[in-house]
């Protein structure tokens, strides 16, 4: 699966920082699929003592792979861009096979692009534990044409008649 042998450090990426950077690593990717891994352990974020990792965070796990597979594409076009900010919309057809990801699960997240226009993406995603599917999710993405447009985006106004009690 792996198109070039020099896949970036997952931060590289990844517009995320510790502790919300969640993916530990990106094994493979090619021009429609990406392969990314985390290790649940102790100290991993959303970790709860004697449980785990709740397996809903695995669609976060899914998006981060999606935002790598995004920075990955980004690098083929050009090494020195950063990684652009994305957001995740919404999912359908989420299915949990599990409560928990156990503390020493090495888990392998699997995303593949099945639809792109312009700025909207379709994902489907995988968690897996070995050959088994612990999470599977189809996601709704969306990436700003620019920074700029980013920017704005994040820009909130109040409509004065709507905000008064």
């Amino acid at each position: 699966m792996n198109e070039h042998s020099a896949i970036p450090a997952v931060d590289e990426l990844v517009p995320h920082a510790s502790p919300m950077l969640l993916i530990d690593e990106v094994c493979s990717a090619d021009p429609q699929t990406l392969h990314a891994r985390v290790t649940i352990h102790k100290n991993s974020m959303f970790f709860e003592e004697g449980l785990g990792v709740p397996a809903y965070v695995g669609i976060e796990y899914i998006a981060q792979a999606v935002a790598a597979y995004s920075g990955w594409r980004g690098k083929q076009e050009d090494p020195t861009s950063p990684p652009r900010i994305g957001y995740l919309l919404g999912t359908r057809k989420m299915t949990l096979a599990c409560d928990w990801f156990q503390a020493g699960s090495c888990l392998d997240v699997f995303v593949k692009n099945i639809f792109e226009d312009e700025q909207m993406g379709v994902f489907e995603g995988e968690v897996r534990n070995g050959e088994t599917v612990l999470v599977f999710a189809q996601i709704n993405v969306y990436q700003p044409a620019s920074e700029n447009d980013a920017q704005q985006e994040n820009t909130t106004t109040i409509n004065q008649d709507t905000a008064k009690p």
